[in-house]
């Protein structure tokens, strides 16, 4: 059976696995849960939500990219802080590499989205203790968002974050973006 073009994404709850099916409808090409990726063509894309920093799926989809020997993918990470915001932009890309090396990828950020009745016990707890953090350090300025949905449930999920990757998508696939 032929490779394709594939989307791949790591969701917990369900941000990230919506907007690899919203993309895949969009650009036609199949998305898949990393925990049945076996493999794709370039480039394969990795939607992955963040926790806390890591990468959900991150260990499986590296797995099957060595296997692979595939060198490059397109990473759209997918969590509750603005991706346009120049310091988590600057955080995101940091760790990615950190996660990812030696691979090269291409990233991506969109908004994903929250709902505190759904969150295992270990992710509320976590996210008690950031909140617990951010005041005790007088860093409610610089986290309004996070704290006006503490505890709520709110999305930002939205097709316009999936934009830039369509268009970058378009022009690796005519065979017009450098190596």
């Amino acid at each position: 059976r032929r490779k394709e073009n594939m989307i791949v994404y790591g969701s917990e709850y369900g941000s990230a696995k919506w907007y690899a099916q919203t993309l895949g409808k969009k650009m036609n090409m199949e998305a898949v849960d990393v925990r049945q990726f076996k493999g794709g063509e370039d480039p394969v894309i990795f939607i992955s939500s963040l926790y806390a920093g890591g990468f959900k799926g991150a260990r499986q989809f590296l797995k099957t990219m060595n296997k692979m020997d595939q060198k490059r993918f397109v990473l759209v990470s997918c969590g509750l802080a603005d991706p346009k915001e120049e310091h988590v932009q600057k955080e995101i890309v940091c760790h990615a590499h950190a996660v990812f090396d030696p691979l090269d990828f291409e990233w991506f950020g969109v908004r994903g989205g929250i709902d505190y009745s759904r969150l295992s016990w270990k992710h509320r707890t976590m996210m008690k203790m950031m909140k617990t953090m951010i005041e005790k350090k007088g860093m409610e300025e610089n986290n309004k968002e996070f704290l006006s949905t503490y505890g709520k449930k709110a999305s930002f999920c939205d097709e316009a974050w999936l934009d830039d990757v369509i268009e970058y998508l378009n022009i690796h696939e005519k065979g017009t973006v450098p190596e």
